[in-house]
């Protein structure tokens, strides 16, 4: 099914899962069921479409058209969290959260010998 979008390209209608999805990111990947190459999901067309993620394996139904880079998805029309993996809750960061070990803080650098 070919339509006109509104910045003049055709869009296709393609129906699939979506590979993989990163909110913190912003973006991830659309795998066609017609075993075509993925297809690029940015966060804004999902926020768009009323939803604030778009977990891995769920069941979409978008819009796609050529982008400069590659395909992407330009609307949803459906997407299905029914059929999406579980996904484990997600750990509180350590205090101060930048990444060190959990139990305090870093501990101190030694001096390079010579010193």
């Amino acid at each position: 099914m070919q339509e006109q979008n509104p910045d003049g390209g055709s869009a296709q209608t393609v129906r699939g899962t979506v590979k993989w999805f990163n909110p913190d990111k912003g973006y991830g990947f659309v795998q066609p069921g017609d075993g075509s190459a993925d297809v690029f999901l940015h966060i804004s067309t999902v926020k768009q479409a009323g939803f604030n993620d778009a977990p891995k394996a769920s069941t979409i139904v978008c819009e796609v058209v050529q982008a400069a880079k590659g395909r992407q998805v330009s609307r949803i029309v459906e997407l299905d969290t029914s059929t999406a993996e579980a996904t484990p809750p997600r750990r509180p960061r350590p205090e101060g959260g930048h990444g060190f070990r959990a139990g305090g803080p870093r501990p101190p650098r030694r001096p390079p010998e010579g010193y």
